[in-house]
């Protein structure tokens, strides 16, 4: 069979040509919602009498018969098949001949792969919000698990304030809420169905495209033909989401990573989670985190890629959009395994309790100390610099702030009493904390709470 679009040509494309052109090496594995679309189409053209009813019913079925073949793996491609939608349709056409060739009546791949590309999308989309609720309810258990368990928090790499690890865990959780709701808006922005836009301008076709948008499943169709077919700002948002999401997963894998190590002691990955070097037998490498925090770049450059690839691109289509799939694919791919994989690493994870306030400085009390004069009647700034003073001298002498007499005391300010030495307790000092999303034992309450109704389908009021 010759290329569909052969007629006016004279001779053929040269090989090396052909192999430039051709997507299907990639393209090929939206066998399924190429055969779910084609197959919607022919309804809308027995509709406006382009197929008879018997005509239509034996496309349907031969159709059905090629998505089988592609299921169980006998679909065999043959040279002249440029694209999925030319590899269907020529097959289409060897199983009932010239009725085949109706079905391309009115359309265009311009349209085929925009369909093809939201329908793909659409299903992805519908498996990552199912695995980011995995990943969240894994992190909900470890957050309620590690509720009691106290840690230093950083900011700049350097110990700030006390927290407890249940609320670290749960800024995960609302990080990848965040996420979901991305992906949750943008599943309604995307259900929009491009098919019946033809290469351009339309389809002379006299289809019916509210049968179309009800046969496959959409909300709303395609307002403008020229939008429709070479816009692609829907893969590009789809791509923004699975990078933040990718960016999040990222973040906590370093910390985790940290964690890890000799040095912290925090945490310890399951064996399953973990690999060993090839020299050094003690090695218990966290790879999976560093995968993801690798593979993160990874979900970058492909939405940089498909911005780039938009960049100064004259409307309506052009070639270059055959590049679009590519970055698609691996940024669905890139997401999902990394959503499983880091739901695995959270499920197994063993907190080493001990090791969580080992290396805690007394100078992590600081604030503690500033609010304590507050407490007193100093303004906040005058305690900031009572409170600095006091931890250099530490420094500078060698000693725990918790170790200054009360003699000592009184010169820095003589609002010091001995009430000063119960303010190194650490429960008392994430207690402190009691305000809407704090890390006080009651305010983690809430965030579980509002963590079960979230992941329960119920309204989760965040005040």
């Amino acid at each position: 069979m010759p290329k569909l679009w052969g007629g006016r040509f004279t001779k053929s494309m040269s090989k090396l040509m052909s192999e430039f052109n051709d997507s299907l090496p990639f393209d090929k594995r939206l066998w399924k919602e190429e055969i779910e679309a084609s197959t919607a189409y022919s309804a809308a053209l027995a509709n406006a009498g382009t197929f008879t009813k018997s005509q239509q019913t034996k496309v349907a079925r031969s159709l059905r018969e090629i998505g089988k073949e592609f299921a169980e793996g006998k679909f065999r491609f043959k040279p002249e098949d440029e694209d999925i939608h030319t590899a269907i349709e020529r097959r289409l056409v060897e199983k009932i001949g010239d009725t085949g060739k109706k079905i391309h009546t009115g359309r265009s791949r311009n349209e085929q792969v925009a369909t093809d590309e939201r329908i793909f999308l659409k299903s992805a989309m519908a498996e990552a919000g199912v695995l980011l609720r995995a990943l969240q309810s894994a992190v909900r258990d470890l957050a309620a698990d590690s509720a009691d368990d106290i840690l230093p928090s950083y900011t700049h790499l350097q110990q700030a304030q006390l927290v407890r690890l249940g609320h670290y865990f749960m800024a995960l959780f609302f990080m990848l809420e965040d996420d979901y709701r991305r992906l949750k808006d943008l599943k309604v922005r995307m259900d929009v169905l491009p098919l019946g836009s033809g290469a351009v301008t339309g389809s002379t076709a006299k289809i019916d495209r509210n049968l179309l948008k009800r046969e496959l499943g959409f909300s709303e169709l395609s307002p403008n033909s020229i939008a429709a077919v070479s816009d692609r700002g829907f893969i590009a948002d789809f791509l923004f989401v699975a990078a933040q999401t990718m960016i999040h997963l990222g973040r906590f894998a370093e910390d985790l990573i940290m964690w890890s190590s000799t040095e912290f002691a925090f945490v310890e990955l399951d064996d399953a989670y973990s690999t060993g070097s090839s020299m050094m037998p003690q090695k218990k490498n966290p790879d999976s985190l560093e995968l993801i925090r690798g593979k993160t770049a990874r979900s970058i450059s492909d939405l940089n890629s498909l911005l780039m690839l938009q960049k100064g691109l004259p409307l309506t289509y052009s070639k270059d959009l055959q590049e679009d799939k590519e970055p698609m694919f691996d940024s669905v791919d890139t997401l999902l395994a990394s959503l499983k994989v880091f739901t695995g690493v959270i499920s197994t994870l063993k907190v080493k309790r001990a090791s969580l306030m080992r290396n805690t400085d007394d100078s992590i009390y600081a604030t503690d100390i500033a609010d304590y004069l507050v407490e007193k009647g100093m303004p906040f700034r005058e305690a900031h610099k009572v409170v600095g003073r006091l931890v250099l001298t530490g420094a500078q002498t060698g000693r725990k702030l918790r170790q200054f007499s009360p003699e000592e005391l009184k010169p820095i300010s003589n609002l010091f009493d001995g009430s000063y030495y119960k303010i190194f307790d650490p429960n008392k000092s994430v207690e402190g904390r009691d305000v809407y999303g704090g890390t006080s034992s009651k305010r983690l309450k809430e965030q579980l709470a509002l963590a079960n109704r979230i992941l329960s389908g119920r309204k989760s009021d965040r005040r």
